[in-house]
């Protein structure tokens, strides 16, 4: 019994001391260092997000990005903050409060499924990509989520050097765009703006063309 005890004590211990390691890992993605690198304010010029839309954060994490997007769809829109993780959600959620920010819903996902309440203007995607199983599928079933003429921007790391390449933690900006396209989308535009990562932005195929000013590619 005392072994048995013991036994279940180290296991708590474990699990509530991987739970600590996660919310940490979360924390550090959002130290504020890593702007100078990953310009998030020039990432969201470029998407150009109107006020009053509705934007997925597809692997929100601890929020990085959630709050930069939630200022740019202002009060009458939203943002649904998305991830299959409940311990970045949480540090989301208590974020919410600290800031009073009313316009950020934080989704708790499947990995097959968004699961987002009604169809959006944008889902928007950073260091998720290659975390994700059976893409080309997950994209066509994401469609049903996507207004007529909905976007998906994807940033993902590029695949060399230790963390990225070595560790898998990152994918070609071809790979993604050849199977997004496999999933029924065409690229409207790319930047290469971010030393680390690529970024480029997808609509259906067959869709109206964005109405903001945005070129097949730009390397602004």
């Amino acid at each position: 019994m005392i072994a048995m005890l013991r036994t279940c004590t180290a296991s708590l211990l474990f699990c509530l001391g991987l739970a600590s390691c996660i919310e940490m890992a979360y924390q550090h993605m959002n130290d504020p260092s890593r702007d100078a690198w990953q310009k998030p304010k020039d990432v969201i010029e470029k998407l150009a997000i109107a006020p009053g839309s509705r934007v997925g954060d597809l692997g929100a994490g601890g929020g990085y990005f959630t709050w930069y997007l939630a200022e740019a769809v202002g009060p009458e829109g939203a943002v649904y903050a998305v991830d299959i993780d409940e311990t970045g959600l949480g540090i989301i959620k208590k974020e919410m409060n600290a800031r009073g920010i009313r316009n950020v819903i934080p989704i708790h996902a499947e990995p097959g499924d968004a699961k987002l309440p009604e169809p959006v203007d944008l889902v928007f995607s950073c260091d998720t990509y290659h975390h994700m199983k059976d893409r080309i599928a997950y994209f066509e079933s994401l469609a049903r989520y996507l207004k007529v003429d909905g976007r998906v921007a994807i940033l993902d790391f590029h695949p060399h050097g230790f963390f990225s390449g070595l560790l898998g933690h990152g994918t070609a900006a071809e790979e993604v765009e050849r199977e997004m396209e496999a999933a029924g989308y065409q690229k409207v535009a790319a930047f290469d703006m971010i030393e680390r990562q690529h970024f480029q932005i997808f609509t259906r195929s067959g869709a109206k063309p964005p109405s903001h000013p945005l070129r097949a590619t730009d390397h602004s």
